[in-house]
């Protein structure tokens, strides 16, 4: 009796093989974040203005389509600025010296056909046809105090941490809470450090 030293695959193996590769191609195509938005700190500062920490940066959004495309489609949205200023500790955990949030909200006025900025306090809401010119315009210059400047210690190393991100504003906080593994940013949020010596 001849044995056959070819190899024989099962029937429909070939089929099965193609199907992998054809769902590898399509899920690589499907992650790939072409034209996804991001959030970039711009100039980031810290120094001292009539005696108080002043941190200072301005905000730019590179690729806007995905924000567009959510606000045109009535999503409202919320930027939030998270600023943490640490002392650096080299045994125990960094300690809290001050923090600050910004907030502001975007959101497509269909009436008037305009994209609306609104600022924290009164008479802080600012209108364009362009999200583009109207972010580039908003967020290019924004300023935090962080307290007064006598909490600094010399010769102690310190960590300013800022946290950005953009969320949406209509969710329930209910669902926030039940949903808490999802992210309900419409863009990845990013966070930068500064750190220093006084």
């Amino acid at each position: 009796m001849a044995e056959s030293t070819g190899r024989q695959f099962p029937s429909g193996s070939t089929t099965l093989r193609a199907v992998f590769v054809l769902l590898f191609c399509l899920f690589t195509i499907c992650t790939s974040p072409a034209q996804a938005s991001t959030i970039q700190l711009k100039n980031l500062v810290l120094d001292n203005q009539a005696g108080a920490i002043m941190a200072r940066f301005g905000i730019e959004l590179q690729t806007d389509t995905q924000v567009e495309e959510a606000l045109l489609n009535g999503v409202r949205l919320k930027l939030e600025c998270q600023a943490r200023l640490f002392e650096h500790r080299s045994v125990w955990a960094d300690s809290e010296v001050a923090g600050k949030t910004y907030t502001n909200k975007l959101y497509y006025d269909s009436l008037s056909k305009q994209f609306v900025l609104e600022k924290q306090g009164p008479d802080k809401i600012f209108k364009n046809e362009s999200l583009s010119i109207l972010l580039r315009e908003e967020w290019r210059n924004l300023i935090l105090d962080l307290g007064p400047w006598s909490t600094l210690q010399r010769g102690e190393r310190y960590k300013l941490r800022i946290k950005v991100h953009l969320d949406q504003t209509d969710i329930p906080e209910w669902l926030k809470s039940t949903l808490f593994f999802w992210s309900w940013d419409v863009i990845p949020s990013a966070t930068y450090q500064l750190d220093f010596t006084y």
